[in-house]
């Protein structure tokens, strides 16, 4: 299906249904997760604790309550919501250090919670060509190729949270321009594209959702040592 005019609101509020609902000490214990992982290493979950002022049982049992939490041999996080360590697709460069988002989407909403710009390169679904963007927490400053567009599918819940990479970051990709995602979307007609101007409203729709003021908020820079 071609949506040329999706209405985002609408799209949030399925995704606000699907993604864990957040309350303020969740808030500030995914915020702080994120950025510690920007730091370029894994996350012991004593340490977050340690962050954000928390018992280290407390946080332990929030995060293993949470689908989407990935974690090496020595139970340190190195994935989390979007946001990985381990080399995937789709790269950013965070201040300085080289990381990596599951999908297209994660690209343009992450920066706001990391509260520093991105900038990304991965390339097209359907033609391989390089796709390069630099997002900022408060809009796409540029992007290659100009007519960019992000394939997008409505998860269920249930298949959400038992592998949120398999279910929906698998179907989540830049396309260089409407044209060229047309036999994608025809193999995949669950999908539909969005305007790289939709996919940054969304995701920042979505942030504002989850965070509200706690964005305001930030905790300690990536960059503290």
């Amino acid at each position: 299906m071609l949506q040329t005019q999706p209405d985002i609101e609408a799209l949030s509020e399925h995704l606000l249904r699907v993604f864990p609902v957040l309350d303020p000490t969740g808030r500030r214990l995914s915020l702080t997760l994120y950025r510690e992982l920007a730091r370029g290493a894994p996350v012991s979950p004593s340490s977050l604790a340690d962050r954000v002022e928390m018992p280290a049982e407390a946080a332990v049992r929030q995060l293993r309550s949470w689908p989407g939490v990935y974690y090496d041999g020595e139970q340190r996080v190195v994935g989390f919501w979007g946001l990985t360590i381990a080399p995937m697709p789709h790269r950013l460069r965070v201040d300085g250090r080289e990381l990596y988002a599951w999908c297209a989407w994660d690209t343009l909403f992450l920066p706001a919670l990391l509260g520093t710009s991105v900038e990304v390169e991965s390339s097209c679904r359907a033609t391989g060509a390089p796709v390069r963007l630099t997002v900022t927490p408060h809009g796409v400053e540029s992007a290659e190729p100009a007519g960019l567009s992000v394939s997008f599918l409505l998860p269920e819940a249930e298949a959400m949270n038992a592998d949120v990479i398999t279910s929906f970051c698998h179907y989540v990709h830049f396309f260089s321009s409407r044209e060229a995602a047309k036999p994608w979307l025809h193999e995949h007609p669950e999908t539909f594209l969005l305007s790289l101007a939709d996919a940054y409203e969304f995701g920042r729709r979505m942030n504002r959702a989850r965070y509200g003021t706690a964005l305001g908020q930030p905790p300690k820079a990536v960059s503290d040592s």
